[in-house]
């Protein structure tokens, strides 16, 4: 019994002690860079978008897409599926012409940075509470700009 005990532990010790070099090797590794190459690490690039107020949004997401031009469309989601029930919308932007293409909102040829505050009233998932929905953000970067907001 005492014979198992001491191999088990011996197991568990020379496993947690071989994880630890491991870890040691891998940090001296990185930290023997060029002084040029940490120099790059430190410059950090400004975020390309800031979201400032998500109120009544259970998820949403910002992607930037291959284009060439500047344009955002907002979509409404809920269930997975597009969120037709929505009521009072207001889309506040800075710069830009609005459009609408089936069931998706945008703003195309604005001027950067834009702000866009998005205001609605939405339906919970069970359609027992209706929410006053506010969505601002920010984006900062040139392109074509996929908005989804789940509720």
């Amino acid at each position: 019994m005492a014979r198992k005990i001491f191999f088990l532990a011996l197991i568990i010790l020379g496993s947690s002690i071989f994880s630890f070099q491991g870890e040691s090797r891998a940090t001296i590794t990185s930290n023997s860079a060029s002084g040029s190459q940490n120099a790059d690490k430190t410059r950090r690039q400004p975020p390309p978008y800031r979201i400032l107020k998500s109120r009544y949004v259970m998820r949403s997401s910002l992607k930037r897409t291959v284009g060439y031009d500047n344009g955002v469309r907002i979509r409404f989601l809920q269930n997975g599926i597009d969120n037709t029930e929505i009521e009072d919308l207001n889309i506040a932007y800075e710069s830009g012409t609005q459009f609408r293409l089936g069931n998706a909102y945008g703003i195309e040829n604005y001027s950067l940075p834009l702000y866009v505050r998005v205001t609605y009233k939405a339906w919970n998932a069970f359609h027992a509470v209706q929410s006053d929905v506010e969505f601002e953000f920010v984006i900062m970067s040139p392109g074509t700009w996929d908005v989804n907001i789940w509720n």
